[in-house]
C-alpha cells in the first residue's frame, strides 16, 4: 500500500451559513435546497381571511337588522347596500375557501375566545397556530367595510 503524506492541506468543505445561496455555473441564483417550513405570506393571508370575513357577515347582520327596527325615514337603501355588501363578503369568502383548497391549507379548528379568535390550520403536511385579538380584528373588520362601501380608511 502507498500511503504518501502530502503537504498540502486537504480541502475542507464549507458549510453555508443559513442566509447563503448557491450560484451555479450560470449565474442564476438557486433557492436553498431545503424547503422553509414557514407557511407563505399569501397562507397566512387566506387564513386570516378566512377567519375575519365570516365575522364581517356577522357584523352587516347584526347592522341590518338594527336598521330595520329603527324609525328611520327610508330603511330600504340602507339595508340594500348593506346587502349588496353581505353578497359581495359571500363571494370574496367562497373564493377564499377555493383557494386555500387549491394551495393544500385547511383550517381545521377555530375557537373564539374573551381575547380573540384562535385557529389551527394545516398547510402542506404541517400544523400552525393562528390567532387574532379582538381590537385588532375590530379594525381589520372595520377597515375591510369600508372599502367594501368605497368609503376611504380614514371615514
Amino acid at each position: 500500500m502507498n500511503h504518501s503524506v502530502s503537504s498540502q492541506p486537504e480541502a475542507v468543505p464549507q458549510i453555508p451559513s443559513p442566509g447563503d445561496q448557491a450560484v451555479p455555473a450560470a449565474g442564476r441564483i438557486r433557492p436553498p435546497s431545503t424547503p422553509s417550513r414557514m407557511p407563505a405570506a399569501e397562507d397566512m393571508q387566506l387564513v386570516k381571511d378566512y377567519l375575519l370575513l365570516p365575522v364581517l357577515l356577522e357584523v352587516l347582520e347584526r347592522d341590518m337588522s338594527i336598521l330595520q327596527t329603527l324609525k328611520l325615514k327610508m330603511p330600504a337603501p340602507y339595508v340594500r347596500t348593506l346587502r349588496g355588501v353581505q353578497d359581495q363578503v359571500t363571494s370574496d369568502l367562497a373564493s377564499v375557501r377555493t383557494r386555500l383548497r387549491q394551495r393544500g391549507v385547511k383550517v381545521y379548528e377555530e375557537r373564539r375566545t374573551a381575547a380573540g379568535i384562535e385557529a389551527m390550520y394545516l398547510c402542506r403536511g404541517y400544523h400552525y397556530p393562528f390567532s387574532m385579538l379582538w381590537s385588532l380584528i375590530k379594525a381589520e373588520v372595520e377597515q375591510r367595510l369600508n372599502r367594501y362601501l368605497g368609503l376611504g380608511s380614514d371615514t
